[in-house]
């Protein structure tokens, strides 16, 4: 399906996930089908913008994890503090 919407979404993921190479392989495409499927070439079907969100939400997961990592390192510089 062609729509602005759904392409400008891609493209959002695709720098949310760093690059663009990381999007496609998400997407299970290579970089030149990623691109014509950003200029319109080609449509962004349902299934691309689930594997997307399904890279997204990997990469925030990942996020999280190293986040709760960092934060256990510092309870005991706190608690030895106190």
């Amino acid at each position: 399906m062609l729509s602005v919407p759904r392409m400008a979404g891609l493209m959002k993921a695709g720098a949310l996930l760093g690059s663009a190479l990381a999007l496609a392989e998400a997407l299970s495409i290579n970089p030149r089908s990623l691109r014509a499927k950003l200029t319109a070439d080609r449509g962004v079907s349902s299934d691309d913008l689930e594997a997307a969100a399904a890279a997204l939400e990997a990469r925030a997961g990942q996020m999280i994890d190293h986040a709760a990592k960092l934060r256990a390192e510092c309870q005991p510089a706190e608690v030895a503090a106190a």
